[in-house]
């Protein structure tokens, strides 16, 4: 039994060597206010949590809740907490990720220290849809709370959902949140002239990294893959020019990776006008600060002797051949 001078309580240890039942417990702490495992110190009058940390800490001065709060949510049955990762974000066995983008947790999370099983970052749930029309599907998808130990196959990517699930009642398929309300875009190109190719990002697999049919290694980034034949390829085994002269814009636009355009966390391309995927590669104009999708771009190429016109001798190498041969 403890006694500590900011609760009126005593707390009772629970997670010892023979509480078998509690020793794997997950648990807020209400001092640090951390998402913690293992052992603590339990208040049965009031449902007051101590870690270990906490409980025997020499520091006993009172400190005011600013982080824990318990709410009901939409998107799950039963009510879920407010509060940091804090320690359990470096804990060797803790490797649990969002429930929404299926990306690890770091910061501020929401937990539901009932079931155990519902974790998820608190941008993912102040965002979170209840209904969305996903480029995947016809119809509209609505959230439905996630249930324990139920296991369904995502019509996108094909992995079992274990997260959060968006459901079309009418044909009866079943999404990753992530998957439904992802941007993807399509691009024809030779190397696969039978069918469209998906530009999808890193966000798209969470931490399930798909191997690249051409080379064997994991696609760690963006990547191009075919859903009917079912395979994937990095960009960098795809033919694709790294340097362009595009038929709506002045300056030769460059592949690249990811530019951060302004602080409003909002991404357009310039060609298109349509909001575009901040985690797909890009063609880009620094001079203009001009971005487009690459499918925009590879439609309204300019011929190869357009582009040389553009560029320096010691520049007239492989980057200005547009087949990427």
């Amino acid at each position: 039994m403890l006694r500590v001078s900011f609760h009126p309580h005593a707390l009772i240890p629970s997670g010892g060597d023979d509480d078998d039942d509690d020793k794997e417990t997950i648990f807020v702490c209400d001092r640090c206010e951390e998402l913690c495992i293992g052992s603590r110190y339990c208040c049965k009058l009031c449902s007051f949590n101590l870690d270990s940390r906490c409980a025997t800490s020499k520091d006993e001065t009172p400190k005011e809740r600013s982080i824990k709060t318990i709410v009901n949510h939409f998107s799950h049955i039963h009510q879920i907490t407010r509060c940091k990762i804090g320690i359990l974000q470096s804990h060797p066995y803790f490797d649990l990720n969002c429930m929404a983008c299926r990306q690890r947790l770091c910061g501020i999370i929401y937990a539901c220290t009932h079931c155990l099983e519902f974790f998820v970052h608190e941008s993912c749930l102040k965002h979170m849809l209840m209904e969305v029309q996903s480029l995947f599907h016809p119809h509209p998808l609505h959230t439905f709370p996630f249930i324990p130990n139920q296991r369904e196959i995502c019509e996108a990517c094909g992995d079992y959902v274990e997260h959060l699930v968006f459901s079309c009642p009418q044909c009866d398929i079943s999404m990753h949140y992530s998957c439904a309300k992802y941007q993807f875009r399509k691009i024809k190109h030779n190397f696969h002239a039978d069918h469209h190719l998906l530009h999808l990002g890193k966000g798209f697999f969470g931490d399930e990294s798909p191997l690249c049919t051409e080379c064997g290694l994991a696609c760690k980034d963006t990547l191009f893959n075919c859903r009917k034949c079912g395979f994937y390829i990095h960009l960098e085994c795809i033919p694709l020019p790294s340097i362009v002269k595009h038929k709506r814009h002045l300056h030769l636009l460059v592949l690249t990776t990811i530019v951060t355009e302004d602080s409003s966390e909002k991404y357009y391309c310039d060609t298109c006008e349509t909001q575009r995927n901040p985690e797909h590669d890009i063609y880009y104009c620094k001079e203009c600060n001009y971005t487009s999708h690459i499918d925009c771009v590879l439609s309204e190429v300019e011929p190869p002797e357009e582009i040389l016109q553009f560029l320096t001798p010691h520049s007239k190498e492989s980057d200005c051949d547009i087949n990427g041969k």
